[in-house]
């Protein structure tokens, strides 16, 4: 029994400990994301109705068979209008039937059939591309919760260390007032930071805990509190735009060019074969006035003219529309071109200000810890060594906020240009 507890508490621990070294990287995040995604779910449905789509239509090559049956009452039946000498003919019945089949194959459609094939399938991949742009905006969506998280990380590290610095303080301080050096009021400044640190250290894991939440729900895996998310390389950006925005007009300006084949295909002539055949009375022989066998086969050219009629407006209909598509993808590239000079400019700044942050840190060091040793030695008030902690600070935070703010941009462009 003692032995099941020991190797119980064992498997708790390590399991506890596998938790806590749990980490996440962005790729692995994107990935979850796009795959959880519920939009993920139609490509698969598009691609069947494709299918079925496709396979309905290469059936019009099928000889189109139906059955018809029939049975009328007129009011007159062809007559001689002479008698025939020593004849009798006898007159045929007002009440005719029959049964027969009617066998329809084309065997030239104008191409109707393959430009019909060829926009389903067109379609699809329209549908499912409009599916890869949601995507690429889900990508800086996930961006933007991924940073926010590291961000808050880093606030956390920061924090350590500030209070870190307040409780080096501390402890100088507390010595000064038990020889009556400093009154307890400056002591009480920097407990009184102390706890400042700890409520905004609350606020902070709790922005936290609402970002890795959020997380989880985009890419349905629990995160814990205690997953480390890494913190991605800078990236070598290129110019190259793959948006899928770009992929998804050029589907576009397909589609409306089978439609014009279509069109023109309509207006072209049909030509086919076909065969009825059955029973009934009368027959092709119109004299008789019995139940036959019946048949005819033949070929059929049809040239639909009344096309015409609406053609012309069809195709400028169509042209139009393209002109319309090329406006939009001219807008898009305008809007493209002009956040990626936004972005690179907004690099360019952040670069910048990440040295002088360097460097003001180095300052601020030095000065903080002057400040520390004039505090052991009575020169320095708790209120100025506080001062020159939380200037530090700032120009910590202040450095951390930059470098997200360029990791994110970075990563924003490259999904703003899918590359």
């Amino acid at each position: 029994m003692k032995t099941l507890k020991y190797l119980i508490v064992v498997a708790l621990l390590l399991n506890f400990q596998l938790k806590a070294q749990e980490t996440a990287t962005l790729e692995e995040v994107q990935e979850l994301a796009k795959n959880s995604y519920p939009l993920i779910k139609r490509n698969a449905l598009l691609e069947k109705t494709r299918d079925y789509t496709v396979e309905n239509v290469s059936k019009g090559w099928l000889p189109q068979i139906s059955v018809v049956g029939q049975a009328t009452y007129q009011n007159e039946v062809t007559q001689l209008p002479f008698s025939l000498p020593n004849s009798l003919v006898e007159p045929l019945s007002k009440d005719q039937y029959k049964v027969y089949a009617d066998i329809q194959q084309t065997v030239y459609d104008g191409g109707m059939i393959s430009n019909q094939k060829k926009l389903a399938k067109i379609q699809s991949e329209t549908e499912i591309q409009k599916n890869e742009v949601e995507l690429d905006k889900l990508e800086e969506r996930i961006n933007q919760i991924y940073f926010g998280i590291l961000q808050s990380q880093e606030q956390l590290q920061q924090t350590e260390i500030t209070k870190n610095d307040i409780e080096n303080g501390l402890k100088k301080a507390s010595a000064q007032l038990e020889y009556g050096i400093i009154f307890r009021s400056q002591v009480d400044v920097l407990k009184a930071q102390l706890i400042g640190l700890e409520q905004r250290e609350i606020e902070v894991q709790s922005l936290r805990k609402n970002l890795i939440e959020t997380l989880s729900l985009f890419t349905k895996k629990d995160f814990s509190e205690n997953t480390v998310f890494e913190t991605p390389e800078k990236l070598l950006l290129t110019g190259e735009n793959n948006r899928s925005e770009l992929k998804l007009f050029t589907l576009q300006q397909q589609m409306l060019e089978t439609q014009k084949s279509l069109v023109e295909s309509k207006n072209l002539p049909k030509l086919g074969a076909f065969f009825q055949g059955g029973y009934g009375k009368p027959g092709f022989n119109m004299l008789s006035n019995e139940f036959d066998i019946f048949y005819i086969g033949g070929l059929r050219l049809q040239f639909p003219i009344s096309g015409f009629y609406t053609k012309k407006n069809d195709l400028t209909l169509l042209n139009t529309q393209q002109q319309d598509l090329e406006i939009q993808k001219e807008n898009f590239l305008f809007n493209q071109n002009f956040s990626t000079i936004q972005n690179n400019e907004e690099l360019d700044k952040l670069q910048k200000l990440i040295q002088k942050d360097e460097e003001l840190i180095a300052l601020r060091q030095s000065i903080k810890k002057a400040s520390l040793a004039q505090l052991e030695n009575g020169v320095l008030n708790t209120s100025d060594y506080l001062r020159e902690v939380n200037a530090e600070e700032q120009a910590r935070i202040q450095k951390m906020t930059h470098e997200i703010q360029f990791l994110l941009t970075q990563y924003n462009q490259k999904a703003q240009l899918n590359n």
